[in-house]
């Protein structure tokens, strides 16, 4: 039976010793620090997937502004906005905790797969047809289920426009997406991050725990 380990800033596992010839539970399984971010629930990423998105809904809302569909459009980038003021809110007033961090993966990579998404209100003209709208919507819709069905709504293109960068970083508790403003490369000690949901932590900047 494995042990609990009293931990300040967290808790871990401690595997009793392993009698000669019997083979490590965890040889079996990987350890969890190698595997990848916890997804998250459903409903966490259909609200990360809307707020990663709205750009691209409010684009294609102005570009079909002479149809009805356009205030389909608009209430879902309003919504994905929203999205992410309440971030911003549970960020800045949510308890932060440090962490020590192993290794850290650059995510940016993943950020080109937003692109398709951006370029499809490009192809739709302000006097196209109810069929065109509706296509192009279709299109949008698939490439939003795509990124919350595989996880990459956390590599949100916004977060890099207001300086932000989405990383892959292993902690003694597993693996979490990590959002964080200043360089990673120069961190030495403990960082300050709020964590959100089972699987996120969000660089508190200017904070750090020696």
């Amino acid at each position: 039976m494995a042990v609990l380990i009293d931990n300040p800033i967290h808790q871990h596992w401690r595997q009793p010793p392993v009698p000669d010839g019997a083979s490590h539970p965890s040889r079996r399984v990987g350890h969890v620090a190698d595997r990848p971010p916890r997804l998250g629930s459903l409903r966490v990423r259909i609200e990360l997937g809307l707020a990663a998105f709205a750009p691209a809904f409010g684009l294609l809302a102005l570009r079909s502004r002479d149809s009805c569909w356009a205030w389909v459009f608009l209430a879902v980038a309003l919504l994905g906005a929203v999205v992410l003021l309440v971030g911003a809110l549970i960020v800045r007033r949510g308890n932060a905790e440090p962490f020590e961090f192993g290794d850290i993966d650059d995510l940016s990579g993943e950020i080109l797969g937003h692109i398709g998404a951006y370029l499809v209100p490009a192809f739709v003209s302000t006097s196209g047809s109810t069929e065109e709208i509706i296509t192009s919507a279709v299109i949008l819709a698939l490439i939003v289920q795509i990124h919350v069905a595989t996880g990459r709504v956390y590599v949100n293109p916004l977060l890099y426009i207001f300086g932000y960068r989405v990383y892959s970083a292993r902690v003694d508790a597993g693996t979490y997406y990590l959002i964080a403003r200043t360089d990673v490369a120069a961190w030495t000690s403990h960082r300050s991050c709020v964590q959100i949901g089972s699987g996120v932590l969000v660089e508190r900047s200017g904070k750090e725990s020696n």
